[in-house]
């Protein structure tokens, strides 16, 4: 299935499909740019689609000469939904890794560093260099320490080392994310919903509303699933501090923060950005949690800087 975005800028042709893991995990995906470009492999945060990638962002680093990758995480979009046995409320979750207890979950984050080894596998991409945001940051982490062969560069943006000694989020973004939601019936109230929700875990810069009703409408379109969003949180929980796995980290790797971001502190970019042999820290004034339209350009310089120095 192709889901063609309203573009902002003219946009790329995009190639689009399914792949199946090993574990048989159906991961949605899509690309664009030329097919013997250098791979970048873009994943998505906590609930998120791979449409939350902006357009004019992919289709900028396409348009520099890369194959640009993005897709569904497990439990979000078009790929596979789990049903997993839940057996703490977020609360109790939260409270749990706090005290550095066990958190109980279907899957954590290694799971999900093997469906991306596995839809390079499938697109027969021995190495890519990965981008990934919040969740989608954590992830590329773990795989450029444990799975070093496959990750040329890391490009972490608003992401941490997941320690519970950091700052926690701020409980008006965290419950935007986690917190029962009030009954949305169509596509227009979730857009609706997405602007207030960008309006509590952004920063002060402008997030570009064509780009949020773009986003917010087509994830509506294509399909919700609010367990699945539990089911990722629990994961990035019961996966716990990834301090000692990314002071392995060799490859090239740039940590962008957004200095105003209240749901992963700014502390947590510099956590990893400390903890990574040789990163380097970007901090980007009046960015939040997201991904402002007017930002995009020094993100996609910052990416191509990365992928040079490998």
């Amino acid at each position: 299935m192709t889901v063609s975005p309203r573009p902002l800028v003219a946009a790329s042709t995009l190639r689009s499909g399914t792949i199946t893991t090993p574990q048989g995990i159906e991961l949605c995906y899509d690309e664009r740019g030329p097919e013997d470009g250098t791979p970048l492999l873009f994943i998505m945060g906590l609930s998120a689609q791979m449409v939350f990638w902006p357009a004019p962002l992919l289709d900028d680093l396409a348009a520099r000469g890369f194959r640009v990758i993005r897709f569904d995480n497990r439990d979000v979009g078009l790929s596979t939904k789990l049903r997993g046995a839940i057996r703490h409320s977020p609360a109790a979750a939260i409270a749990r890794a706090t005290l550095g207890l066990k958190v109980h979950a279907p899957y954590t984050l290694h799971d999900m560093v093997e469906d991306t080894c596995a839809l390079l596998d499938a697109l027969e991409i021995e190495r890519a260099h990965l981008v990934g945001v919040s969740m989608g940051g954590m992830i590329s982490q773990l795989m450029a320490a444990t799975r070093a062969q496959r990750v040329s560069s890391l490009t972490s943006i608003m992401s941490g080392t997941n320690s519970r000694w950091l700052p926690p989020p701020k409980p008006a973004a965290l419950k935007t994310l986690v917190a029962p939601r009030v009954r949305i019936e169509n596509r227009e109230q979730y857009i609706a919903f997405g602007h207030d929700m960008m309006k509590k875990i952004g920063g002060t810069l402008d997030p570009g509303a064509a780009l949020v009703e773009q986003m917010f409408g087509e994830s509506w379109e294509r399909g919700l699933y609010p367990r699945g969003i539990r089911q990722q949180f629990f994961a990035v929980l019961a996966t716990g501090d990834l301090t000692p796995h990314v002071k392995k980290i060799r490859c090239p790797a740039t940590i962008i923060h957004g200095a105003e971001d209240p749901l992963i502190r700014p502390a947590g970019g510099k956590a990893s950005a400390k903890h990574i042999p040789g990163a380097r820290l970007h901090m980007i004034p009046g960015m939040g949690h997201d991904l402002p339209e007017s930002v995009l350009p020094q993100i996609a310089d910052l990416i191509e800087e990365t992928v040079g120095r490998a």
